[in-house]
């Protein structure tokens, strides 16, 4: 079985799942849409991002070239299946090509959730004409059955699991002061992290805002970090900017991190902010819980799952609530110990590939 993924290589999802289906003994590529550039372990093959470079500058047409070097792709390399990762409604243009595969369509939430009406009428016919649709949470995959009523038979679970957890696992003895020190995170401050990455949906704005309202003896015990290492560099800027206005002792994240860097940031931190507009299952925030952080997130999430495992954490209806919950939060004992265990199920890799191979081959329940 010969597998290429369709994703964005600077995602940890699609690059973790290339190389656990390797592990696996499954021959299985990456084509990094953006780039074109075509991963398996180890090896980058540029043979197509080369000829589409020149093509990548052109505004507003570079779609209509990357969308042909795609087809060529497909026409010229052999695959059993073709999973894409989001629903692009460009895919339309190419569907016959890529169904000429086994489609296999991920959905990760927000492509689902943020989408119009017309949008989800066009990505309807990407969902027809895939073998399988796979989500990362059992509430996003009801939400989607909920509106459209016929791909139940067709619709399964695959979880993403999280390579950052071992790393975490790793480094966990190593102490909380000298783990800042590296970072140059303060030392005896009490850290919170907002978000995690440059996203407008993190709506880190609005986060100030509340924060700003916590009285200024608490705000002087408090360092914040904001990892915006991905995502929209004008949203980035515009929040480092609001930053600057402040009276905030913080920290903003722009380098890349993976690895060791990427578990610190989680074990250096004592309380963690997730305020998106809509996720599906949150690998940062369960990464944030491994590494014993408090959470604190809105309820309009859809972390059911969260709650039926018996997770700890602290929600809030409205994000005008947060300033009083980070009071009440810093006012409190956690015992957070149990989150270690139910996130370790939930999101290693071992316990989840065995999905998504089923449904490559087509055996998934």
């Amino acid at each position: 079985m010969k597998i290429l993924l369709i994703a964005n290589h600077k995602s940890v999802f699609g690059k973790e799942l290339l190389e656990n289906l390797v592990k696996q003994g499954v021959n299985a590529s990456l084509l990094d849409f953006e780039t074109l550039n075509i991963y398996t372990i180890n090896i980058n093959n540029d043979k197509y991002a080369k000829k589409f470079a020149k093509y990548k500058k052109l505004p507003k047409i570079h779609m209509i070239f990357r969308l042909f070097f795609i087809s060529k792709i497909l026409c010229e390399n052999s695959f059993d299946v073709v999973n894409i990762h989001t629903a692009r409604l460009i895919y339309v243009a190419i569907l016959p090509i890529l169904a000429s595969q086994k489609l296999i369509t991920t959905i990760y939430g927000s492509d689902f959730y943020r989408q119009g009406t017309l949008a989800r009428k066009i990505q309807k016919l990407i969902y027809k004409a895939s073998s399988c649709i796979t989500f990362t949470n059992p509430l996003t995959q009801q939400s989607f059955l909920d509106y459209y009523d016929d791909f139940k038979d067709k619709s399964v679970v695959c979880r993403f699991g999280l390579g950052t957890l071992d790393f975490i696992d790793k480094n966990r003895n190593i102490s909380k002061s000298k783990i800042r020190e590296e970072l140059g995170y303060s030392h005896n401050k009490t850290i919170i992290t907002c978000g995690y990455n440059a996203s407008v949906a993190q709506q880190h704005g609005e986060i100030i805002k509340e924060i700003l309202k916590l009285p200024k003896d608490t705000l002087d015990s408090i360092q914040f970090i904001f990892p915006m290492t991905y995502g929209d560099t004008a949203h980035k800027e515009k929040i480092k900017n609001i930053l600057k206005s402040t009276i905030l002792d913080y920290i903003v994240l722009e380098n890349y991190l993976h690895g060791d860097e990427n578990a610190n940031i989680k074990l250096a931190s004592d309380i963690m902010i997730n305020m998106l507009k809509t996720d599906s299952f949150s690998g940062s925030m369960q990464e944030f819980l491994y590494a014993s952080n408090i959470i604190i997130t809105g309820s309009w999430l859809p972390y059911e799952l969260f709650d039926k495992e018996g997770i700890v954490y602290e929600k809030i209806d409205k994000l005008s609530t947060l300033h009083s919950k980070i009071s009440e939060v810093l006012s409190r004992n956690f015992i957070l110990n149990k989150n270690i265990e139910i996130i370790k199920n939930l999101s290693n890799w071992n316990n989840n590939i065995k999905s998504w191979i089923e449904a490559y081959e087509g055996t998934t329940k």
